[in-house]
């Protein structure tokens, strides 16, 4: 398990010597395999890419769906580096993904995601629940959102 570093510089400067300092996402040889019933089927393969502070970039071609898994930390490379806010995130176990997601980076869906049992307020509510808000602060928080 790796030790946390809270500050953002110190996180940045960990970064390979030729990253650009403001750099918020960073892949070396990014690779992803999938075995599909014995079968290998390789989704990337070798993604080089730096994404700097307020840039916006698109991303076209095979293996989009795959890349954006990997760079919103819902999945983990086969082989490779990767870098969100100094964090490399490529080594991290399941539990310090899930802080990542929670706190460093969003993902917008092309379907909603909600809980379908759950009402607005609660669905508005729920990564506020992950993030450790005290419960009135985060109905009064997801009220005022709603609102």
């Amino acid at each position: 398990m790796t030790t946390a570093i809270h500050d953002t510089g110190e996180r940045m400067a960990m970064l390979p010597a030729d990253v650009p300092r403001d750099a918020v996402i960073v892949t070396r040889d990014l690779q992803r395999e999938y075995d599909m019933g014995g079968e290998i089927v390789r989704a990337l393969r070798g993604v080089d890419i730096t994404i700097r502070r307020n840039e916006f970039v698109a991303i076209m071609g095979s293996g989009k769906s795959t890349l954006m898994n990997l760079i919103g930390c819902l999945d983990t490379p086969s082989k490779g580096e990767y870098w969100l806010n100094g964090h490399r995130v490529s080594e991290l176990g399941d539990d310090e993904l899930a802080r990542i997601r929670n706190r460093e980076i969003g993902f917008v869906f092309q379907t909603f995601n909600l809980l379908p049992r759950a009402d607005a307020l609660h669905n508005v509510e729920l990564p506020l629940v992950y993030a450790g808000v005290p419960a009135k602060e985060r109905r009064e928080r997801a009220a005022e959102t709603l609102s």
